[in-house]
């Protein structure tokens, strides 16, 4: 498991209609976000708000590198169903 180590508090862009309203703002915080991410070496990401996870994926396609998106919820349920296997 890895954790953005670089501006893990800066948003990606996508808060409420950020991303509508102030375009370029918002997809440079995407992209920032998406580099950042991709540093940690991260094979899969966890985002529990909807925007985050599609502004995430948008940017991380855009570099070439999708990863898959998970909902925190989702992990856990993977946690606790392996767990019981």
């Amino acid at each position: 498991m890895s954790e953005v180590a670089t501006e893990r508090d800066i948003c990606c862009g996508s808060a409420g209609i950020y991303n509508l309203i102030q375009p370029e703002a918002a997809a440079e915080l995407g992209m920032r976000k998406a580099r950042n991410l991709l540093a940690t070496g991260a094979q899969a990401i966890g985002a529990g708000n909807p925007g985050c996870a599609a502004q995430l994926d948008a940017y991380l396609r855009e570099l070439g590198a999708p990863l898959p998106i998970h909902h925190p919820i989702e992990l856990v349920w993977r946690s606790i169903a392996g767990a019981a296997a």
